[in-house]
């Protein structure tokens, strides 16, 4: 199809159109300026929109088509800087999400009244730690569970988060990289399955925590104690004589194990 057989067809083939990657230039301009707000929903989220384009649809009348440009991975950091102040919470918390929102930007929206938009601001990496430390108190759980997860979470929070009275900010925190060995054993022993499993799956839980984790009650804890690739060979031998098929199957599977059957 040339353009203007595109420009001419239906709307939900210039939706199409308006999203495809391959699409040139040309025609995603013209397409952001569609009648339909679906069609320059699409074309804002295309990352290979022009950055005046973007600009121009960040004014958009359509919420919807604001919020494409927010999560654009191609939108400039002013154009994200005067979207955070947008009406709609639903925008802000995509600029909230963005990648490249800059730090300043994102300790205004760490303070928004709106928990959604507070919660991916605690995702998001270039969130400064004074602020991700706020954010792990706030009375929201999402929140405290973002934070758990984010790579740039400080050890002291996370040593915080460990005593969470939700097992799910637990559960984040024992598979947060940044998480210290200590703690990692602490999480061990936590009385929620599902954190000792996940403690179980941290690449920097020490062997001796591992040991201990083999021998769960649980089956999903020694699946990821079978799974992960620090797990000693004479473990991973116990592990495939385990009463569960599951557990038997990932422990044979174990690339350490396997190399050393192998030889």
């Amino acid at each position: 199809m040339d353009k203007n057989e595109i420009l001419n067809s239906d709307w939900d083939v210039r939706s199409y159109v308006a999203r495809n990657p391959n699409t040139p230039t040309g025609v995603l301009t013209e397409l952001a300026k569609d009648s339909q707000w679906v069609v320059r929903r699409y074309a804002a989220c295309n990352p290979n929109m022009p950055v005046g384009v973007l600009s121009e649809l960040a004014n958009d009348i359509n919420w919807y088509v604001r919020v494409s440009v927010a999560e654009n991975p191609s939108t400039p950091v002013d154009v994200l800087t005067e979207l955070a102040k947008d009406s709609d919470w639903e925008v802000r918390a995509k600029v909230a999400e963005n990648p490249n929102t800059p730090a300043d930007v994102l300790m205004k929206l760490a303070e928004s009244g709106n928990s959604v938009v507070r919660r991916y601001a605690a995702g998001n990496p270039n969130t400064p730690v004074d602020v991700l430390t706020e954010l792990a108190k706030d009375s929201d759980i999402v929140v405290r569970r973002r934070v758990a997860c984010n790579s740039n979470t400080p050890v002291d929070v996370l040593i915080e988060l460990e005593k969470d009275s939700d097992w799910v900010v637990r559960r984040y925190a024992a598979c947060n990289p940044n998480m210290p060995v200590d703690v990692l054993a602490e999480l061990a022993k936590d009385s929620h399955w599902v954190v000792r499993r996940y403690a179980a799956c941290n690449l920097n839980t020490p062997l001796e925590v591992l040991i201990e984790l083999a021998k769960d009650s649980h089956w999903a804890v020694r699946v990821s104690v079978a799974c992960n690739p620090n797990t000693s060979v004479e473990v991973l031998t116990k592990l495939t004589k385990d009463s569960d098929f599951d557990v038997r199957r990932y422990a044979a599977e174990n690339p350490k194990f396997k190399e050393v059957f192998n030889r």
